[in-house]
């Protein structure tokens, strides 16, 4: 079909067909074997009746790191591997990097809220906000917004300083950021501080509107630099780059296991929940894993180690739903206690910032409905894999900024990020109802934001990079298929409040800044009813508006955390073995004593990497499993389910 021709059929198709229809359609008819349909990509379902009793590793859950373990541990041929997810493939649309705010809510999300708390996201349904993980192949990287980012050299600098974890420091991981990426812009890929030729593929959308070189020329009007935030210097702007493979988003499913699909030595099984890690009470080793498929619970066997990459929500639960945890919680579960590890589910922390800081413009340069839901996108995307839709979740300024009184501007390491992006964070785009995804009470939606759907406007998102404040995770009961308890905390230290506010004070005078006042910025100035009793744009004013609008970046982190052993908070060691328990290791986001300043993906993907070679160097003179064992099948579990 030619373009002339498609621009013809396509308004046609739209009077009976919503846009994402005809996205899906269109994608289908050009890509039938790569974008439009995944389990083509040859990464099969294991039947349940094929898995072995034994292997060597065995990985819980098949995302971001997951799959980075999976693709790395089974390039030694002789070690037989099982990954386990509890998702399934990858859909269609999540593959558009504009769209990826669809995924949220969806099937191949975990749907997760937190529980209802008094000092913020006061503005959502029962005072809870909604949280999104990947529960799919690839994991949260199917469903993030893809932005490729680092963190602050200083942040890795902080974990060696203060929790004396070497082999940890910038320099240790800088080789393990470099080993993933296949960096696509030729004059960063020539530095030190990148490469190419690795899985990851990471790029630049194909696309910009007006608005992605303003808000470069109004950050460098207050005094930053735009350069590479993920070189020697982070401090600073850019236009994104992100993991984006020929216009499409590139998960760790697309980018590690893909590759691996035919390895023989390997075995993804989809659909699949662990219920529980088998741990020798005599021995304290960790011997396999209990799972549950097609309504039947097995059980398999481990050799060497089990690695557990469910991330830092599952992973605490698994944790203390293999006796592993403080040993009060455990009791009160009725769970035995296999070890008490006091700080497991402990330690959590999160990226959050304020919603709904949006800017109305009087020029058509934003990304509208009007202006994305077109046969041309829908063409350019689908026939040529370029256009808008390659614009990830619409963020076209990456921001990392010192707010501190008195800071360093280019120096210092910054604490509060900026995603600037070109369109609306609430209405959404392409009629997805993004407050929906944050569970934004639908009262304050139409009162608020429902008047500007169809407007121009541009967004802000000030983000908290170093919170203060600290969550945990808990059981609410021994069932392993009930969702645990997400204690989140938010905004409970007011050194949090403070340092978002001044994030929002920066947005502010960003948007006086000629480049952007050529466009004629102003603030959508509507403010929910619960603040109007406190001065209009004072502190008390902002704290009343993040504390009601508070949204998650959905960057969780710390709940199983690193560290030595004499440290009282520490669930695993620098190589990443859980305390207490032999052939037992955590690898996800769990880890990070703290959060990294910047999206966590990247951070997850380098973990893993660097995990891989631990566990290689830890094994390799010893005999792989079918060396030893018979290939016999996994053992079927008759008793009835047992809930500790």
């Amino acid at each position: 079909m030619d373009q002339a021709l498609f621009a013809i059929v396509i308004p046609k198709l739209a009077r009976n067909m919503h846009f994402l229809g005809i996205l899906y359609a269109t994608i289908i008819y050009y890509y039938r074997g790569d974008v439009a349909d995944n389990t083509t990509s040859g990464i099969k379902d294991l039947p349940a009746d094929s898995i072995l009793s034994h292997y060597d590793f065995v990985i819980i859950g098949g995302g971001t790191a997951g799959a980075v373990l999976a693709s790395r541990l089974s390039e030694h041929d002789y070690w037989n591997v099982l990954l386990i997810e509890a998702g399934g493939h990858e859909t269609t649309l999540s593959e558009v990097p504009m769209l990826a705010a669809h995924q949220q809510l969806s099937d191949i999300d975990w749907k997760y809220k937190i529980e209802s708390q008094d000092t913020a996201c006061l503005a959502m349904n029962e005072k809870r906000c909604r949280w999104s993980r990947g529960k799919v192949l690839g994991g949260s990287s199917a469903i993030n917004n893809m932005l490729y980012a680092r963190g602050n050299p200083l942040d890795f600098e902080d974990w060696t300083k203060h929790g004396h974890l070497q082999g940890w420091g910038y320099n240790d991981v800088l080789p393990y950021f470099k080993k993933s990426e296949d960096n696509k812009d030729p004059s960063l890929a020539d530095t030190t501080y990148h490469s190419a030729g690795g899985y990851l593929t990471v790029s630049n959308a194909s696309a910009n509107t007006p608005l992605a070189e303003a808000f470069m020329e109004a950050v460098q009007e207050m005094g930053y630099d735009v350069h590479d935030i993920n070189g020697q210097r982070q401090t600073g702007f850019m236009i994104p780059q992100g993991t984006i493979r020929n216009g499409s988003r590139c998960s760790t499913a697309k980018a590690f296991l893909r590759p691996a699909r035919l390895r023989k030595n390997l075995h993804v099984i989809l659909n699949t929940q662990v219920t529980r890690i088998v741990i020798n009470n005599e021995t304290n080793y960790a011997t396999g894993v209990e799972l549950f498929k097609n309504n039947t619970r097995y059980y398999v066997g481990v050799e060497k180690e089990v690695l557990l990459s469910a991330g830092p929500i599952n992973s605490p639960q698994l944790l203390m739903l293999s006796g592993i945890g403080p040993e009060k919680h455990l009791k009160e579960m009725g769970i035995p206690v296999i070890y008490n590890s006091s700080h497991v589910g402990k330690n959590l922390q999160d990226h959050i910032g304020l919603g709904g800081l949006m800017f109305l413009t009087n020029q058509q340069v934003s990304l509208t409905h009007n202006r994305t839901e077109t046969a041309n996108a829908v063409y350019n995307y689908a026939a040529e894999r370029n256009g808008v839709l390659t614009i990830m979740g619409g963020v076209e300024g990456l921001a990392f900024i010192n707010s501190r009184p008195g800071g360093n501007l280019s120096k210092e390491q910054p604490d509060i990020g900026l995603n600037l992006v070109s369109g609306s964070t609430v209405t959404g785009l392409n009629g997805f109802k993004t407050w929906k995804t944050h569970g934004l009470k639908e009262l304050y939606y139409d009162t608020m934001y429902k008047s500007i759907l169809y407007k121009d406007v541009w967004s802000a998102v000030p983000i908290l990079l170093k919170p203060k404040s600290r969550g945990e995770i808990l059981l609410r009961s021994a069932d392993p298929f009930e969702y645990p308890k997400i204690v989140a905390n938010y905004l409970t230290e007011k050194e949090d409040v403070d340092t978002l506010v001044r994030g929002i004070k920066f947005a502010l005078d960003l948007a006086e800044t000629d480049p952007l006042r050529q466009f004629e910025s102003r603030l959508h100035d509507v403010l929910f009813p619960v603040c109007s009793a406190v001065v209009r744009h004072s502190h008390d004013f902002w704290e009343c508006m993040v504390r009601h609008y508070t949204v998650s970046l959905n960057n969780q982190a710390g709940t199983a955390k690193m560290g030595f052993k004499w440290d009282k908070t520490a669930v695993v060691d620098p190589k990443l073995n859980v305390f207490g328990v032999s052939g037992l290791r955590v690898v996800d986001a769990s880890v990070l004593p703290t959060l990294v300043s910047a999206n966590s993906n990247a951070v997850v993907i380098m973990i893993a990497e660097k995990a891989a070679d631990m566990i290689k160097a830890a094994w390799r003179h010893e005999p792989a499993v079918h060396n030893k064992i018979v290939s016999t099948k996994a053992k079927i579990i008759n008793d009835p389910f047992i809930i500790y």
